[in-house]
């Protein structure tokens, strides 16, 4: 015990230096331009690997070990489960529920060390299923929720009530409160209304499961019990499940790993290579108000008053349990101790997660750095401090899920954190989206990758790979398991040999890598911080202007059928806020000014530099925008105030807030905040403007920007890193259907500038045109933009680009004959196949041919190939020889050398998605893929218009 007892003891705020393990890890980054084209495998994506439990072989673990390293994976995250259904076949069950055995390890045993041979990292999920936890978890050792029960008190002793939900006998006594139930509403909002002045803790007279005290007519008892939620792992490998294991006692945390990951496993002599990380996913848990054994004491301790007689306020089936809240988001507090009960939800909600950062995230990452592994974790699924946790973690990993429509603010939050906390790698579980199986494309990837890149992530995780498997009752492409219809299981993506994109996947892997590289180098650059209040993000907002909203792409795929919406419990002050705030962002986004978000934590500590920059753990801000505030932490408005005196750069706009959140002395703490704010916004150097049409005047002078957009562009998003030497690099993302120029101007001394293109690892010299450095970026296309202060050497191309302002067209094929299978189109123009009676459910490899002529060929010229919309992936051959590959907007290729003139022939060997194939398998039938029946087909083919182009 005495030896744990630094472990129980670990600080609630993030460790600050680098570890050992980190440090092996996670080393600084300097660009290198000779390592553009080809970074090292660490920097390439990595991808959720699926086991059937042990229904394994080594021969096929170490097969695919090397068809990852071979097709620019830079790693693989183990997770075995027994998402396979049916399981027919001798012994195949026997075989997937043997995870956790020596033959079980035996077999990834070998799968690591042929990862070792090929450079490839190796993370593994903690445990098997979700969440984690096994039969090596007792039921007492589960995640606890505070559960109720209630009594009507009167002249004489009653029986002591046990919990009104989830009671068992194992159930823990936490207080018994005594009070007048005012009128009651339940009928009408199913809330008790109780009045606060009359409760009164009367845990001391419970004796003998008995109340021993007398009230007057209409004082209720209610009694609070610590209950085990009995969670057991979803899709667990084993036979016999056991629990989910307690992420609130650092205790059961340790006793996990040890299990999972001790010396019984053999793992450890892999610890480090090529072993990385242990994972966790998002905190979902179905306890309906998390609790631990500590919390009273230790709420206490961090509010500093006692939560007890006011625990009613908590009390709110599903409130941290998000499968209760899909079912009935109709949910109501069961208690109301009047206005301010959101503010005691808040202490509660901020306890949490001061505890699960104490408990579980510290206690996570002091395991794994002891062994020379990181902690990496998704930091969310409660209300809870998102920011601060995303510091507490090794890599902190955001999902395209987050929130319901993966709104790209959303995934600021962690990555902002990740920023404050200079945390260097920042992953995503990538390319999953509810509804989407099998519509995924290279170009929905990109898609995906670009808008994640802007936002700040720089290691992509996809979801995922599944193990080459062909059990019985699964269709000929094998086992994928997150799409079964008997299950209504429905998720992207499935990138494995059977993708009819496999054959792609290096072209782009190779885009991720080289844009990763380019994005862990050096530090993150952002000029300004916006103020985050909240404890959550609201499912209900995003940024109208954002792509890919819930993965959707509009116009190219069926629409999605109704949200699969995951209501938070809280006000809808966060909801209104985020909808007011978005023109706030655009504003900022189009004129190129890099924002983070901060937290409450780091505005605390933030301090003013003596040229006059805010300052947070080496990070550097030009201003901090404080944007229309609810309300706003009594520290943090007290250490703005005192910034203000100093000369912060501070934007206030709107009121001045006039609450803060917390429920502890609150009227004072209230009028104090108030004060402080009003202070602040009368300092010589804040500015408090009332709407955001007065930034033009009195802020955006003060910001100065090293590289800067000459005209404001709503269709740009932008991410910027700042290089040891003092270089920048900045990552600009068109996020329009249409081309786009980018003028671009730099600030005084940065005279050497290059454009970096991470589709082909090309650099080019950004010449000085017009005063601007232009660059016209192509629809849903990216560029890094690299500028210095001295010049560099660098391994420069001599491509030419395509440029649609001065190229003209001069052919347009206008007839095809198209052989998709055994159908023949003849002599057609081109179509969508969603609207062809024939090809509508075929998915089968296209080909395109057709003839043009060229009068005349000039040698000062190029040509180019356009081939407008395609649907997905282009092999493209003129006069029987190979040009290229185009899996990436603009689908545009250089066919200069190709062309002859006179006649010349045309080949496009277009490569479909596998999705209306199987929605025309529901058709006819299939079991396998009944839940597609009805549904609307994806586009497909070739759209047009090609062009040949002459620059």
């Amino acid at each position: 015990m005495k030896r744990l007892f630094p472990l129980i003891l670990l600080a609630i705020t993030p460790l600050k230096a680098q570890t050992q393990a980190e440090k092996y890890w996670l080393p600084s980054v300097t660009f290198s331009a000779e390592s553009f084209a080809h970074p090292a495998p660490q920097f390439a994506p990595f991808t959720r690997w699926w086991l059937p439990g042990n229904d394994i072989t080594p021969e096929e673990l170490k097969r695919e070990i090397n068809l990852f390293a071979d097709n620019h994976f830079g790693g693989v995250e183990i997770q075995p489960f027994a998402l396979v259904m049916p399981t027919r076949g001798k012994g195949r069950a026997d075989r997937i529920m043997s995870y956790d055995t020596p033959a079980y390890y035996e077999n990834i045993k070998q799968m690591l060390a042929e990862a070792q041979k090929r450079n490839l990292i190796v993370d593994f999920t903690n445990s098997s299923g979700w969440p984690p936890g096994g039969p090596h978890i007792a039921k007492e050792e589960g995640n606890l929720t505070l559960e109720f029960g209630i009594a009507n008190l009167g002249a004489q002793p009653i029986a002591l009530p046990r919990a009104s939900h989830s009671d068992v006998p194992t159930a823990k006594l936490v207080a018994v409160l005594a009070g007048k139930f005012l009128n009651d509403t339940t009928a009408t909002d199913k809330t008790f209304r109780i009045d606060p002045k009359t409760l009164i803790n009367i845990t001391d007279k419970v004796k003998n499961n008995t109340i021993q005290y007398s009230a007057p007519k209409g004082w209720k008892a209610i009694a609070f019990w610590s209950v085990p939620t009995q969670e057991t792992p979803m899709l667990i490998a084993k036979r016999e499940a056991g629990y989910v294991f307690n992420h609130f006692d650092s205790l059961q945390v340790k006793k996990n790993y040890d299990y999972l990951f001790g010396e019984r496993t053999g793992l450890a002599s892999y610890f480090g290579k090529p072993v990385r990380a242990i994972f966790n996913d998002s905190y979902e848990f179905k306890a309906n108000r998390h609790f631990s054994d500590d919390f009273i004491r230790f709420f206490k301790q961090q509010r500093g008053y006692d939560p007890t007689p006011y625990l009613p306020a908590n009390m709110w089936r599903g409130y941290n349990n998000m499968y209760e809240r899909m079912a009935h988001p109709a949910n109501a507090p069961y208690f109301s101790l009047g206005a301010d009960d959101w503010r005691l939800r808040y202490d509660y909600d901020l306890t949490l997660s001061d505890l699960l950062q104490k408990h579980f995230l510290n206690s996570s990452k002091h395991w794994a750095n002891a062994r020379n592994l990181l902690h990496r974790t998704q930091t969310y699924g409660f209300n809870m401090d998102i920011m601060t946790a995303a510091g507490a973690a090794s890599i902190p990993e955001v999902e395209t899920m987050l929130f319901s429509k993966g709104s790209e603010n959303g995934y600021k939050l962690i990555t902002s954190g990740a920023h404050l906390y200079n945390r260097p790698i920042i992953s995503c579980e990538a390319a999953v989206y509810f509804k989407r199986a099998y519509m995924t494309t290279p170009h929905k990837l990109k898609l995906t990758f670009d808008k994640l890149f802007s936002s700040g992530v720089n290691q992509i995780i996809y979801h995922g790979t599944p193990y080459r498997y062909f059990p019985e009752g699964y269709p000929k492409e094998g086992w994928y398991p997150f799409y079964n219809s008997a299950l209504g299981i429905d998720f992207s993506s499935n990138i494995n040999e059977n993708n009819p994109f496999w054959k792609y996947i290096s072209q782009i892997n190779q885009y991720a890598q080289r844009a990763q590289y380019v994005l862990r180098s050096g530090k993150p650059h952002a000029d300004v911080l916006i103020y985050y209040p909240f404890l959550n993000y609201s499912e209900e907002v995003a940024n109208p202007r954002e792509v890919m909203i819930a993965g959707e792409l509009k116009d190219t795929e069926p629409p999605l059928p109704a949200e699969n919406k995951n209501v938070a419990y809280s006000r809808a002050v966060d909801t209104e806020w985020l909808k007011q705030i978005m023109p706030l962002i655009d504003e900022l986004n189009q004129r190129g000014i890099t924002w983070d978000w901060i937290n409450d934590a780091s505005l605390q500590e933030l301090s003013l530099l003596h040229n006059k920059r805010l300052s947070i753990r080496d990070n550097e801000y030009q201003s901090l925008i404080l944007f229309r505030l609810p309300y706003i932490q009594l520290k943090s408005a007290e250490n703005l105030q005192k910034l203000a005196k100093k000369g912060a750069n501070i934007l206030l706009i709107g009121d001045v807030p006039t609450q803060q959140p917390n429920y502890f002395n609150y009227q004072k703490n209230d009028i104090k905040t108030q004060k402080a704010m009003q202070a602040l916004a009368k300092t010589i150097g804040s500015h408090h403007i009332k709407e955001q049409a007065e930034m033009l005047n009195n802020w955006y002078p003060s910001i100065q920007l090293p590289i800067t957009y000459m005209q404001p562009n709503l269709a740009l998003r932008q991410q910027r890193r700042k290089l040891s030497e003092g270089s920048y690099t900045q990552f600009i993302w068109n996020e329009s259907d249409s081309w786009q120029e980018v003028p671009i101007q730099t600030e005084k001394g940065l005279e050497y500038a290059y454009w970096l293109d991470a589709t082909d690892g090309s650099i080019r010299v950004a010449n000085l045109e017009k005063g601007a450095y232009r660059y016209q970026l192509p629809p849903y296309s990216s560029i890094f933009f690299m500028v210095s202060k001295q010049t560099t050497e660098m391994p420069l191309s001599s491509k030419v680009l395509y440029n649609p302002s001065v190229a003209k067209a001069i052919a347009t094929p206008e007839k095809w004959h198209i052989q998709a299978g055994s159908i023949k189109v003849e002599n057609t123009a081109l179509f969508d196949w969603k609207t062809h009676p024939q090809l509508k459910y075929n998915s089968a490899p296209a080909v395109y041919t057709t003839e043009f002529v060229i009068n005349s060929l000039s040698p000062s010229k190029h040509y180019f190939l356009s081939l407008g919309k395609v649907y997905y992936a282009a092999d493209i051959v003129v006069n029987g020889k190979k040009v290229s590959s185009e899996v990436f907007m603009p689908f545009v290729t250089d066919i200069t050398p190709y062309l002859q003139q006179g006649s010349n022939t045309l080949e496009i060997t277009i490569t479909n998605a596998a999705y209306n194939d199987f929605v025309g398998q529901a058709e006819k039938g299939e079991r396998v893929f009944k839940k597609l029946k009805g549904s609307d087909t994806m586009s497909a083919g070739l759209i047009g218009p090609v062009q040949i182009i002459e620059q």
